[in-house]
């Protein structure tokens, strides 16, 4: 397929994800099309092409290149749902988690880091939960995770640990600068949607 018709997918999946994540962000249908964030909007705009176009050109066939790009723009919805909402919806997720098995090259693969992803990062939920005393990583991001490791299929382990370190490395600008607040919800979904996303393109032959 030509790089001219991947950029169009990805121009066509990024409307519908900005639209997505609009509705999402105001709370009456009629505000759908309605955006408070045109940078992302045009960030999105420009990004999702770009990454279908790698993706037709590093994807050793169609079918895979255009399968990559429907988990590039999941990826990215959840992205920025949780950046601007500091929620994963479960009607994103978990549709998503189950196509990402079905869609795998090895599905048996891909599920078995589904589950370990699911119980490390579930045991790092009970864990911060009871140093802290409040939810230091969602649920969401227990369930994202095992979406991301499905998607990254063999490169699951370097995939989550690439989110946990964007994760912290991002806290710590966060704190040292001031903009966060010690004890503040962080979008800790955005930074594991992203490493997926880059490893995922990173290993496509």
């Amino acid at each position: 397929m030509p790089s001219t018709l991947f950029a169009l997918v990805g121009l066509f999946a990024a409307m519908l994800l900005n639209r997505a994540a609009d509705c999402w962000l105001n709370s009456t249908p009629l505000a759908c099309g309605l955006t408070r964030h045109p940078r992302r909007a045009a960030a999105v705009t420009v990004a999702l092409p770009l990454l279908a176009v790698l993706a037709g050109r590093r994807a050793g066939s169609d079918g895979a290149a255009l399968t990559i790009t429907l988990f590039a723009a999941v990826l990215l919805l959840l992205a920025v749902v949780d950046w601007e909402q500091r929620r994963l919806p479960n009607a994103v997720v978990l549709p998503a988690l189950a196509a990402a098995v079905a869609l795998s090259a090895d599905p048996l693969v891909a599920g078995l880091a589904a589950v370990a992803a699911f119980v490390v990062f579930l045991a790092l939920y009970a864990l911060g939960r009871r140093l802290y005393g409040f939810e230091a990583l969602g649920m969401g991001d227990v369930k994202l995770a095992a979406l991301v490791a499905a998607v990254a299929g063999p490169a699951a382990a370097a995939a989550l640990l690439g989110g946990v370190l964007l994760a912290g490395g991002g806290a710590a600008v966060g704190l040292l600068s001031g903009r966060v607040q010690r004890g503040a919800a962080l979008p800790y979904g955005s930074f594991l949607a992203v490493a997926g996303l880059v490893v995922r393109l990173w290993g496509l032959r």
